[in-house]
């Protein structure tokens, strides 16, 4: 994959994900007190997760055509794994929403 094409798909990932953090950061503040701080302990996960890829986005876009290629399999693992990460903390996020709603803690 071309550095150009990877950095449109990063900078894409990164708003969805934005996006996301954001409607989680309002349903924080709206959590009752009990939730609030599993919400943060979500959020601040996922934002770490966000943070890396921001720091692997500058770097592909810092980088040489010539340095993107040599590189360019080790930042989609990298990238790979900040995805995962994110999704993750995503998930767990989702499932403790539905657990409040279903009346567990």
């Amino acid at each position: 994959m071309n550095r150009e094409k990877t950095v449109e798909q990063m900078k894409k990932q990164l708003d969805d994900w934005n996006k996301r953090i954001d409607e989680w950061e309002k349903r924080t503040d709206e959590a009752q007190t009990s939730m609030k701080a599993r919400y943060q302990e979500q959020l601040e996960a996922m934002r770490r997760q966000r943070d890396d890829g921001i720091a692997r986005l500058k770097q592909i876009q810092q980088s040489s055509e010539a340095a993107w290629s040599d590189m360019s399999k080790g930042f989609e693992d990298a990238w790979k794994r900040i995805a995962d990460g994110f999704e993750s903390a995503w998930s767990d996020f989702k499932r403790k929403d539905q657990d409040k709603g279903k009346g567990g803690s």
